[in-house]
């Protein structure tokens, strides 16, 4: 997009946003239109139940909505919403944390259990088996961690723009970082051990 319809975009953006704080709500529903690519992306990075994501979009456009007035204009909307949703997952990742249940090793699969027994198995591993016994390990992490690695592994985020999403100092997010990475390693080391 050229420099003028970035700042044509950002100028429609903000003329609605005035227009819904003005007292004409049903606007909001255009701001949902034009991000809820976004805010769905962003969940699906920390749930894959497409009715939790719903419920969860649903809640990061209402957390929005109510805290509109605190939107001061200095960064992007679709920054600020987007640390809305990460909030929203990590409340939703430490609820799930609450109440998770609790997986087997036998539903797994026979070649997720094979791949914990042996180095030179796990490269004929299937994808999605790996992704299986990751997401299994990362069952293990506090909501935090799993967030931390999510944001920094997975979606390839800068400790900056973690920073800026989850209102960490840069040490703090360095060392959870470093600890989640340690105890994943510890997790995953563990599940393998006790399939032998």
């Amino acid at each position: 997009m050229s420099a003028v319809g970035e700042n044509e975009t950002v100028k429609d953006e903000a003329e609605l946003l005035a227009r819904i704080r003005n007292g004409s709500p049903d606007d909001f529903g255009e701001i949902v239109r034009q991000h809820q690519g976004l805010v769905f992306s962003i969940l699906y990075r920390y749930e894959r139940d497409a009715h939790l994501i719903e419920d969860l979009a649903q809640d990061t456009f209402l957390k929005a909505w109510k805290a509109l007035e605190q939107f001061d204009g200095r960064a992007p909307f679709s920054h600020w919403l987007s640390r809305i949703a990460v909030h929203v997952a990590l409340d939703h990742l430490r609820k799930k944390q609450r109440i998770k249940k609790e997986i087997g090793f036998d539903e797994l699969g026979e070649d997720a259990l094979d791949w914990l027994q042996g180095e030179e198995q796990r490269d004929e591993l299937e994808p999605g088996r790996a992704r299986e016994i990751l997401e299994l390990a990362m069952r293990e992490l506090t909501a935090e961690e799993r967030l931390v690695l999510t944001l920094q592994e997975i979606e390839g985020k800068s400790v900056k723009e973690i920073c800026e999403l989850t209102d960490w100092s840069s040490a703090a997010t360095r060392v959870r970082a470093f600890r989640a990475r340690a105890k994943l390693k510890k997790i995953l080391l563990k599940m393998e051990t006790e399939k032998k």
